[in-house]
């Protein structure tokens, strides 16, 4: 549970700090770029939250 509070805070700080400097910067290319890590980033996350709590599920119905 630590490790997806974790995960989850510290994407939303660096897709903030990110898109902040794509906005300032304002390049397209790296807009663009930007976009595509955030979006890698939020599937990453997304899988973890999933694993853990499929990890978290199947310990509780084993006992």
């Amino acid at each position: 549970m630590d490790q997806s509070i974790s995960a989850v805070i510290g994407a939303v700080i660096f897709a903030s700090f990110t898109i902040g400097l794509a906005e300032s910067i304002g390049a397209i290319p790296f807009i663009v770029i930007v976009g595509i890590v955030i979006v890698l980033m939020s599937i990453d996350v997304v899988e973890l939250i999933k694993e853990r709590w499929n990890y978290h599920n199947s310990n509780r119905s084993s006992k």
